[in-house]
């Protein structure tokens, strides 16, 4: 009889032990968290603060865990609490294939307490870093022109708020509108003032808001007569917001001293239509 039972006592020590080990094998049940809405605050002299975040670079205890559409589940996988960064991501140029975080919003990090399975929504509020400068930032709230940008193109442009500020951007204030006919095929929207802009590879965007039924050009001219092409920006119907690198265009060489901001159009449709609002330039 002992030996049976020495049997029995050892099988059920091999259950007991085969047991432990599965539950330690047990694969934890992931947490996740999810930002339905991102928001930009913004300073006084940094403008409006419509934004175009389209994606999410997510970090978990200083992890990098991927990059994640607005909206979409992130997983947290970590014991009863954790510490997320959260970084805006753009589509550089505009350009899908183009994306990465915009080094001039600072990013979000706090800590989190978690449970096994749960979700968390959350809203993300961004700010642009101590570290941007900016140059300027026109709404054309207050002038045909602002206080930047006058016409150099052989059609004139108006703002919206003098003819119809529905048409202007959020529906109020005033926009820029540029439109060309046969005789003046031609608009072009100009920085009046020079600035320095650092260059050496120095990080340079321009951001705008636009609607328009053609494409058009954003570029810099550089020591008052080399004009340089960034990007030809594609019609949207609605209003857009672009996130214009300069970068390249204002380091290749040679460098200048001084550049200026240029927005322009060659009439290719019938009756052409653009819209402009809310141009910030900045660098780091």
């Amino acid at each position: 009889m002992r030996i049976p039972l020495l049997c029995f006592y050892n099988t059920l020590l091999v259950l007991g032990l085969f047991s432990c080990k599965k539950d330690k094998l047990k694969a934890q049940k992931a947490s996740f968290l999810v930002i339905n809405n991102v928001f930009v605050n913004t300073a006084a002299a940094q403008g409006s603060n419509s934004h175009k975040i389209t994606d999410i670079w997510y970090y978990v205890n200083n992890q990098f865990k991927g990059i994640y559409p607005i909206g979409k589940l992130m997983p947290i996988v970590a014991e009863k609490s954790a510490n997320i960064k959260l970084f805006a991501g753009i589509k550089n140029n505009g350009i899908s294939d183009t994306r990465l975080p915009y080094e001039f919003y600072e990013g979000n990090e706090f800590n989190i307490n978690i449970e096994e399975g749960e979700t968390y929504p959350i809203s993300a509020d961004f700010k642009y870093s101590s570290n941007a400068i900016f140059y300027y930032s026109e709404n054309f709230d207050s002038s045909i022109g602002g206080s930047i940008f006058s016409s150099t193109g052989d059609s004139a442009f108006s703002n919206t708020k003098d003819f119809d500020a529905s048409k202007s951007f959020g529906g109020k204030g005033g926009s820029i509108f540029m439109s060309m006919n046969d005789n003046k095929p031609t608009a072009k929207l100009l920085q009046t003032a020079p600035y320095f802009i650092p260059s050496g590879g120095t990080t340079v965007y321009l951001e705008l808001n636009y609607k328009s039924n053609q494409s058009f050009i954003v570029g810099v001219i550089g020591g008052g007569t080399e004009e340089r092409e960034a990007l030809i920006v594609n019609p949207s119907s609605e209003w857009n917001k672009i996130y214009i690198q300069l970068t390249k265009v204002i380091s290749q060489q040679p460098t200048y001293s001084n550049y200026h901001v240029y927005i322009k159009a060659v009439k290719t449709v019938s009756v052409p239509q653009i819209y402009i609002d809310n141009i910030k330039l900045l660098s780091s």
